[in-house]
């Protein structure tokens, strides 16, 4: 049911009323699409709805007397920012308010203990500007610096630059959360009752795992009104901006930071390479990205990427080794040198052989080109994320290409690269992210199905994955990971939002969607939560 004028009334007296609205245009604009990141799949046909009203509170106390607002009457609210996760990010269910937190850009620096405070609205790209004025660097995520830095750090924030300064959960630090039922928790040494966001593990309760995970629940457990964020040491040096929208990059000071691109012979050798340089302690990034990225680097428009990507073959894609190093002069031109040497002495152990590389920085350190990453077929995801040993992690990738094969066209032809790979933590663990593209205007039914089909695939292999719950069928993976995941979860989410207003139906949203989508019925061929309950199990 619709919003009630009563209802309207009092959330406009909250936030004033030029900053809500019910009008079907203003509420159809924020409709995922028309491109991009999971966007044109049979998930965002059926799951995705237009929201009923739009709000824009601008404080966390905004925020609470909406929710407490919304569990009062039953609204199902959506929190929202930036809406990098298309489908996922926007209500699935009619009528639901959607709370647009753009508005809450508020920005801390303290560059003395190395941290920054911010809001939900706040994206990535003026931190780390404000960040490097000031000695510091954060992790920009693969979406780009237009990214919110509070959604990104509580759905993924990993990027290469996790090589060096470490994965998203430890760089959360005090954090402050409306819950479901509208109360406020205060994580971390906010919990202390002063304003000092600073530390992470304080005496005060620490669940950040449950905002998040590994890869996080998409808003379903309360909505982040304020966060510290972790910052790292950088050199001093300038990256000056250069070129004109949309190809723009950053022109990097080579003396203090620098890309290197090595040509090794096998896959071993780029495996034992990433060893060697986390062990060695140098670098700020290492990874080993799809070879299609190369030819996006090198195009103009879609049709200059197929004239390029259609020159590859399986044969070239499966003898092309590439491990790029990002190295960073933190201390001194010195330690620049210094490292470089040592990266040359391992790269001359494993045969590796640097090609020249362009003095730039278009993706990982402040800019935002994720435009670039569906610009061949107008729909891109990231299938699974693997965080492994690195040694493991690189294994899933070719067995996800392998299955590929069954679902191409429509799946974009990518002759067999098996993804991307890469350095976290030093080499402490590997990394491995697999993806696919297609063409929003083919039938993308069988791309839904390869999604399932590549759970069922890790399920079998007994891989690890870290989709679950939000990407995958819930009933599907939690039997079998824990065993029985899905309980825990539906139990927290339960406790937490007996009501289910916040993000309903997540994290149950994939196993509602298989049920609905006719083309997804050969794919079930695991027991539904009804079936599960006649047998004891109860969530």
């Amino acid at each position: 049911m619709a919003i009630s004028k009563e209802n309207y009334n009092v959330l406009s007296d909250i936030v004033g009323p030029e900053y809500i609205s019910d009008d079907p245009v203003i509420c159809e604009g924020y409709r995922s699409g028309p491109g991009g990141y999971e966007n044109g799949l049979g998930y965002e046909r059926v799951m995705t709805k237009i929201p009923g009203c739009v709000i824009m509170p601008s404080c966390t106390e905004e925020v609470q007397k909406i929710v407490k607002l919304c569990y009062r009457h039953n609204i199902p609210y959506v929190p929202y920012s930036t809406g990098f996760y298309g489908p996922r990010s926007h209500p699935h269910v009619e009528d639901a308010l959607l709370i647009d937190l753009k508005r809450m850009n508020d920005f801390i620096l303290d560059e003395k203990h190395f941290y920054v405070e911010v809001g939900p609205g706040m994206v990535y790209s003026p931190i780390q500007e404000e960040c490097m004025s000031h000695g510091a660097y954060v992790v920009i995520g693969g979406g780009g610096a237009q990214a919110s830095a509070i959604a990104n750090l509580i759905g993924d924030g990993w990027s290469p630059l996790s090589h060096r300064i470490g994965l998203p959960h430890r760089r959360i630090l005090g954090t402050e959360v409306v819950m479901p039922d509208g109360e406020i928790l205060r994580m971390g040494s906010l919990a202390q009752g002063g304003d000092d966001a600073f530390w992470g593990e304080s005496p005060g309760p620490d669940l950040r795992g449950l905002l998040r995970g590994y890869t996080g629940l998409r808003g379903c457990l309360g909505i982040v009104t304020r966060m510290a964020i972790k910052t790292l040491p950088f050199q001093p040096e300038r990256l000056e901006p250069t070129g004109i929208t949309p190809n723009t990059a950053l022109a990097l000071p080579e003396k203090r930071v620098k890309w290197i691109n090595f040509v090794v012979p096998s896959k071993e050798a780029q495996v034992k390479a990433m060893k060697e340089i986390g062990h060695a302690e140098i670098g700020g990034a290492v990874t080993k990205v799809p070879l299609f990225w190369r030819a996006i680097a090198k195009s103009t428009c879609k049709e200059d990427f197929w004239d390029i990507w259609g020159k590859e073959n399986e044969e070239t894609v499966a003898n092309f080794h590439i491990v790029r190093v990002l190295l960073i002069g933190f201390t001194s031109e010195e330690q620049m040198e210094y490292d470089e040497r040592v990266l040359m002495d391992i790269m001359e152990e494993v045969g590796g052989v640097a090609r020249r590389t362009k003095p730039s920085d278009e993706s990982w350190i402040k800019n935002a080109d994720s435009a670039g990453m569906w610009l061949m077929c107008g729909g891109y995801v990231s299938v699974d994320y693997v965080i492994e040993t690195m040694s493991q992690a690189p294994e899933h990738g070719p067995v996800y290409a392998d299955l590929k094969k069954k679902y191409t066209p429509p799946l974009m032809p990518d002759y067999g690269d098996p993804g991307w790979f890469q350095s976290f933590e030093m080499g402490h663990q590997g990394y491995s992210e697999f993806l696919v593209y297609w063409d929003l205007d083919d039938d993308t039914n069988a791309v839904d199905q390869f999604y399932v089909d590549t759970s069922k695939m890790n399920i079998e292999n007994r891989f690890y994955t870290s989709l679950l719950g939000p990407h995958q069928p819930l009933y599907l993976t939690g039997p079998k990971y824990g065993p029985n995941y899905h309980e825990y979860l539906l139990k927290v989410k339960d406790e937490f939002d007996p009501k289910w207003m916040s993000h309903p139906p997540v994290p149950l949203s994939h196993d509602i969607f298989v049920d609905r989508a006719p083309w997804m019925e050969n794919m079930k061929d695991w027991e539904s939560p009804e079936d599960l309950e006649k047998r004891g199990y109860k969530s």
